[in-house]
């Protein structure tokens, strides 16, 4: 009985610590800073290149507004404003051709992605874009 009671308190405890993510439409509010931005090529779909941009702080940012609007800065200047939604870990900007980006948050850390495919002659080529920010505010 008394190993009973122990197991229930433990378990107890530990659902009790457990904290609820908070959803990514409340966590993605505020402004980012980009730090990086990383491209990875594929031909045919083999990796061909890899590279990856380091950014200053205030040279690219973008702000996301509770009731989904936000702004995109280039060295501190406004250089859009733009509307969005997001639906499980899709990120979408409505426009003629809508922009969807794959998203996750880790604490102040905010990661999107996306990628194109360009058939030419040659072959298939696959574009991935990762763009790394840190929370400002």
């Amino acid at each position: 009985m008394k190993r009973l009671l122990t197991v229930s308190v433990l378990l107890m405890s530990a659902m009790v610590s457990c904290k609820k993510d908070t959803p990514l439409n409340e966590a993605i509010i505020g402004q980012w800073d980009v730090i990086s931005i990383q491209q990875v090529t594929y031909k045919d779909d083999v990796k061909k290149g890899e590279s990856t941009a380091f950014l200053t702080a205030g040279e690219m940012s973008i702000q996301f507004a509770q009731g989904g609007t936000g702004i995109y800065y280039e060295d501190g200047d406004v250089y859009g404003i733009f509307n969005w939604t997001i639906s499980g870990n899709t990120l979408t900007i409505p426009g003629d051709t809508p922009t969807v980006w794959d998203i996750t948050i880790d604490k102040n850390t905010l990661i999107w992605s996306y990628s194109e495919t360009e058939v030419t002659d040659s072959g298939t080529y696959k574009y991935e874009y990762f763009y790394t920010a840190q929370k400002k505010n």
